[in-house]
């Protein structure tokens, strides 16, 4: 009994430790794709669910760069940059642009776009982050939610 909670509770401070690094990347991040839907939405008059989707692209890019350096390392070398990798990263995170999208659908007329996309955020980290640890940076040999072999 004491072997499987020393085991949880090894796995709940690696699990936790990806996580904050995760949040970390992503307030960059946030700022990258607020920063753009807000430029293309005020300066290019673009709609907020298209600005929505542009912002998150940027931000998208940024955050495959810097999860890969900073979050998922392997032996404290970070985690490979590929093509395929870069695939896998963004179609596990349209789930939270379809968090996005939806919120600003539902909301934007009651309380505006940047209200209605700053509500999204924290079910889109949560989604964002169990996505990247369970199938993007995940090699076949992991045998855990966010393993961080030599960090």
């Amino acid at each position: 009994m004491m072997s499987v909670l020393s085991v949880s509770v090894a796995r709940l401070r690696r699990h936790s430790g990806a996580m904050m690094r995760f949040g970390a990347v992503g307030v960059g991040n946030l700022i990258t794709e607020f920063a753009v839907f807000g430029l293309l939405m005020h300066s290019f008059g673009l709609a907020p669910v298209i600005a929505n989707a542009l912002g998150f692209g940027c931000a998208n890019i940024q955050s495959y760069i810097v999860n890969a350096h900073v979050t998922f390392r392997k032996d404290g070398a970070p985690a490979r940059l590929t093509l395929k990798g870069y695939r896998r990263f963004f179609l596990a995170h349209c789930l939270s642009l379809g968090i996005s999208t939806g919120f600003i659908l539902a909301f934007a007329g009651h309380i505006g776009p940047f209200l209605a996309k700053a509500a999204a955020v924290g079910f889109g980290f949560l989604a964002n982050y169990t996505m990247s640890a369970l199938f993007v940076f995940r090699s076949p040999a992991d045998s855990e939610l966010g393993s961080e072999s030599g960090r």
